[in-house]
């Protein structure tokens, strides 16, 4: 007779278990993600020297706060479950270094399709091309 009420506790368990948005917003919003690399598939990894210079933060209201170098850069986003996208980033437009990979990043982030968090590192997907970071 004590069966029935634990497997109905499991079950509800279970449901919950299976959300539907498996990157919780709060573990991704409200944080300075710093990249540490961008990996292109058919190409060699570049690690990025200086991450506090290429940074992501994603805001509560839907809005984007980056920066490419020595750009800045706004946009918006939205995130359901696992799908990440990033609507047109407009960035200033000064001239960083022939070094600078401001503008390898800020045409990564407007084809993003998906995110992943584990810990303090988050993996940002798009077609061809993924950007790891660390808060």
């Amino acid at each position: 007779m004590k069966v029935l009420p634990l497997l109905v506790l499991m079950l509800a368990l279970g449901a919950v278990a299976c959300d539907d948005n498996p990157v919780a917003p709060t573990a991704i919003r409200n944080v300075t993600w710093k990249l540490e690399s961008i990996e292109r598939v058919g190409s060699s990894t570049i690690t990025i020297p200086n991450p506090e210079q290429y940074t992501l933060r994603l805001d509560d209201d839907g809005r984007i706060q980056v920066r490419a170098d020595c750009n800045s850069c706004t946009g918006r986003y939205s995130l359901s479950g696992y799908s990440l996208s990033i609507n047109t980033v407009a960035c200033t437009t000064a001239f960083c270094t022939l070094a600078s990979f401001d503008g390898n990043y800020s045409a990564a982030l407007e084809n993003v399709r998906s995110v992943t968090i584990t810990g303090n590192q988050m993996v940002v997907t798009g077609t061809g091309f993924t950007l790891r970071f660390r808060s």
